[in-house]
């Protein structure tokens, strides 16, 4: 009632006037709800650009220099975690002050479940496929590119759902890095994963800041 009450006082009962009123309240909750996506981008991105790097490092650069096993994995894994952590924050934090229906709160709670069941689902089938004599070799290119295919699917759907083009672009060009990444074979996918990958989230966080400030 007061938001009707306020759009009538604003738009003095002209029909253009409340359409444009409405256009811009509308564009002030899309950018209010985009004001947090340029940093969890930004995370994405260091995670993804360092986290893979290490793990190229590993051997990529020898007999140059390596990156031991185990450092480069706990800090792969913290980096991960972190920006899972910062989404979650962020997210949270763009959602004050509106209210969502319960059809929306239903989908968003089923696409949230769908990321910890499909990851669940991937290591559980990778855990399966060495039971049944899965060399390391191919271990180490069957997890990481099935997580990030598996990622770029679920940006796409996510475009899908909330009608975002730029996460459908970016959930198609993930695919893309996840199908191309292990003909370069091990460790050359994990760079490959790294510049790709992770600059795709990099120039999102850029040019989303810009059109956020704009």
């Amino acid at each position: 009632m007061n938001r009707d009450r306020d759009l009538d006082e604003d738009s003095n009962g002209d029909p253009a006037d409340m359409l444009a009123l409405l256009e811009r309240q509308q564009d002030s909750m899309t950018r209010q709800l985009a004001a947090f996506v340029p940093w969890i981008l930004l995370a994405w991105g260091i995670a993804w650009f360092v986290g893979f790097g290490l793990l190229w490092l590993i051997d990529g650069a020898k007999p140059g220099y390596s990156v031991p096993l185990p450092v480069a994995v706990v800090v792969f894994i913290a980096l991960m975690a972190g920006a899972l952590v910062a989404s979650g924050v962020l997210g949270a934090r763009s959602q004050r002050g509106i209210r969502s229906t319960p059809q929306a709160g239903f989908t968003g709670s089923v696409f949230g479940v769908t990321w910890v069941v499909g990851f669940v689902s991937l290591m559980v089938f990778g855990s399966a496929l060495i039971a049944n004599g899965m060399p390391r070799e191919l271990a180490n290119i069957f997890y990481p590119t099935g997580s990030v295919l598996f990622v770029g699917i679920m940006y796409m759907i996510a475009g899908a759902i909330w009608q975002a083009r730029p996460a459908l672009w970016m959930g198609g060009w993930i695919v893309v890095v996840a199908l191309v990444a292990p003909y370069f074979g091990y460790p050359t996918h994990y760079l490959v994963f790294a510049l790709a990958g992770g600059g795709v989230f990099l120039v999102g966080a850029l040019v989303v800041g810009l059109w956020v400030r704009r």
